[in-house]
């Protein structure tokens, strides 16, 4: 992978191109445009290519470019202020709002759950969902531990899934 003591990027591109590529298709969902889906692409290699010097030959490169690839999908849903979805985090209604802006029963019956919550849980989801702040800065502002961030927003979550799907939603 290396020419001269540099990096040959094409060579990199050519053999990682398929699996960066299926990276951000499993990473992503249909609120990012192809054009956002091309970016992340290319600016994973880019930020390969600017890094070259600093990078430690003993990586994995594929573990290195897919680690990339992932945290520009999430810089992307946090810029577009959408949710992005990792694994801890459910597929349930409070993530995928913004499947449903078009669903005004929807919307107003999650509200009305939300505002339901104890004040701690509501500022929990807020800076979540609404503020796209990260569960270590909520741990942070609201002197809680990520842990317990964490595991309030799964029984927010659950909660909200549950009394959605009882009331016929």
């Amino acid at each position: 992978m290396t020419k001269n003591n540099e990096i040959d990027l094409d060579k990199i591109i050519e053999e990682f191109a398929p699996y960066i590529t299926t990276v951000i298709k499993n990473g992503t969902d249909s609120t990012l445009t192809f054009e956002d889906k091309e970016e992340i692409f290319a600016d994973t290699f880019f930020i390969l290519w600017k890094n070259r010097n600093r990078l430690n030959i003993n990586i994995s490169l594929k573990s290195y470019l897919a680690g990339i690839a992932r945290h520009l999908i999430k810089e992307k849903y946090r810029k577009n202020k959408t949710f992005y979805n990792i694994d801890d985090y459910e597929n349930d209604p409070i993530s995928n709002i913004n499947m449903y802006e078009n669903d005004r029963e929807l919307i107003y019956d999650l509200e009305q759950k939300i505002k339901g919550l104890k004040e701690i849980d509501i500022q929990i989801v807020n800076l979540f969902y609404y503020s796209s702040r990260t569960i270590k800065d909520i741990a942070k502002i609201l002197n809680m531990s990520e842990l317990n961030v964490k595991t309030r927003l799964h029984r927010i979550r659950k909660k909200i899934k549950r009394e959605l799907k009882d009331g016929g939603i």
